[in-house]
């Protein structure tokens, strides 16, 4: 089953629904005014980012304001429309409250970025402490030497 229901097609901005990664959600109604405003500026928003966050439009109410089965899990938590938040790896991790311009939409993305970075893969964590007055040089072979 597909989870939320996404206005672009445009490939390189899809996101494959599982909850991993950095995410910028939007949660609209069809019926609302104000999501239709924001139409424009999201999706040029979404063609003018080209970093490590996904852009993802979630429908929680239909053109009759009725509730979308499929993503009322999603929508459980959304008093209004439309809503923008960060998820990082499935948990929210900012409300986006700034400009519904494009421009501040990127820049926002753009701005959470680093939580892209912040997750350190495993196998560095098992590395050895450096001496403090340890060469760079004898630290990249330790490093080496490791992997």
């Amino acid at each position: 089953m597909v989870l939320g229901r996404l206005l672009s097609t445009d490939a390189s901005h899809a996101t494959s629904f599982d909850d991993k990664g950095v995410e910028l959600r939007e949660y609209y109604a069809a019926a609302c005014g104000h999501c239709q405003a924001l139409a424009p500026a999201w999706k040029a928003a979404q063609a003018a980012y080209a970093g490590p966050v996904t852009f993802r439009q979630i429908e929680c109410n239909d053109e009759n304001w009725k509730p979308i089965a499929e993503n009322e899990a999603l929508c459980k938590d959304i008093d209004g429309f439309p809503t923008i938040k960060l998820f990082k790896d499935g948990q929210e991790v900012s409300n986006y409250s700034g400009d519904r311009s494009s421009e501040d939409i990127v820049k926002f993305a753009k701005e959470h970025e680093k939580l892209v970075e912040q997750t350190m893969p495993a196998s560095l964590c098992f590395l050895p402490m450096a001496k403090p007055l340890q060469r760079r040089s004898e630290r990249m072979a330790a490093a080496a030497a490791f992997l």
